[in-house]
């Protein structure tokens, strides 16, 4: 039976090995395992160090022993064949192309397994069994770790957070009708509507926190 993608994010960081190669999908599975990584890091003392925010960077080791692991966000072959060589510990998160080129030779996580991954760290990481809990989770993934906070503090009581569903759905509504106009070119003014709903809606939801 295969290692669940989580254990291998485990070993990884336990292990010498230099890279592990993650097939981001869209922005909000990537986070998700962003997150994941921060989460662990703290466990096996590496200090993380974004490489798209820090480019300037070179820390080694810091004064507290903490090891250093880079975060890469690239789609550019040549870019991650350069990366690639370094030999410093780093992941990788990318495209499934390039994802596709590289999980025969180097370490991965397929995003694309992101549901088993959330169920197996919130039923075996965090000895969590609450349908509802993972039934929402695996829906908002970049919503895990509050919502297993929230559970934490009150799990006789826990609710998942509707309310923020809702406005979720709204706004992928809002972006689905966005993507169709554009596509189908049809009505401008439908279009410039569904824009500023968007605008709106989003300045509105912002105030509410």
């Amino acid at each position: 039976m295969s290692k669940n993608q989580i254990e291998q994010l485990k070993e990884f960081l336990k292990s010498k090995e230099a890279t592990l190669v993650i097939n981001q999908v869209n922005d909000e599975i990537a986070l998700l395992y962003f997150n994941l990584i921060y989460y662990y890091s703290k466990f096996y003392n590496f200090k993380i160090n974004n490489r798209e925010k820090n480019e300037s960077e070179f820390i080694e080791n810091d004064l507290f022993g903490l090891s250093e692991i880079k975060i890469y966000n690239s789609t550019n072959s040549s870019k991650i064949k350069k990366i690639l060589n370094s030999i410093e510990k780093k992941i990788i998160f990318t495209d499934y192309k390039n994802f596709k080129k590289l999980k025969s030779t180097i370490s991965v996580i397929d995003g694309y397994q992101y549901e088993n991954d959330i169920k197996f760290f919130i039923q075996k990481e965090s000895k969590i069994d609450n349908e509802i809990l993972l039934s929402f989770s695996i829906n908002n993934p970049i919503l895990l770790f509050s919502e297993i906070s929230k559970y934490l503090v009150n799990n006789q009581n826990y609710i998942q957070d509707q309310q923020l569903f809702e406005e979720t759905n709204h706004i992928l509504n809002i972006r689905k009708n966005i993507f169709n106009l554009k596509k189908n070119s049809s009505d401008i003014k439908a279009l410039y509507s569904n824009i500023k709903k968007e605008v709106v809606y989003k300045k509105f939801n912002f105030l509410t926190y």
